[in-house]
């Protein structure tokens, strides 16, 4: 397993963002990445 470091610069959005999650950070994090990345697949038929 790979670990990454995430920076965050502009405090307000941060704080904003762990307000609205109600998992842990690292889940809500891996939610929108997947969420993400399923959005960019390109369909296949």
């Amino acid at each position: 397993m790979k670990k990454y470091l995430l920076l965050i610069e502009d405090e307000q959005l941060w704080q904003k963002f762990k307000e609205t999650i109600d998992k842990d950070i690292n889940t809500a994090l891996i939610e929108l990445v997947r969420e993400k990345a399923n959005k960019g697949e390109k369909k296949r038929d």
